[in-house]
């Protein structure tokens, strides 16, 4: 007697389909917005207290410049960190 297997098999519901792979694809792009953002917020921010702090202070633009640096090396390690994280997870899927 032969089983229904129904519509699907086994094989075809383990397989992710063409919708799923798209999906994954705007996931991870969105991901990398993301990080994006996140290092210009970092540099903006900074800079903004920067140029807050030179006002307050009377220090001219070195507090400015400063705030520029740090926001961007800030900006950079969090980058770093996010992507290496992402890359590290990728590996122990395979």
């Amino acid at each position: 007697m032969a089983e229904n297997k129904g519509i699907f098999d086994k094989k075809d519901a383990e397989k992710p389909s063409e919708f799923q792979k798209v999906a994954s694809s705007y996931s991870s792009g969105w991901r990398y917005a993301e990080y994006a953002f996140q290092y210009g917020v970092s540099i903006v921010l900074c800079s903004l207290i920067g140029y807050w702090l030179d006002k307050w202070l009377s220090t001219g633009n070195m507090l400015f410049i400063i705030g520029v640096l740090l926001g961007s090396v800030g900006g950079f390690v969090n980058l770093l960190r996010a992507v290496s994280k992402k890359s590290e997870g990728r590996k122990s899927v395979k």
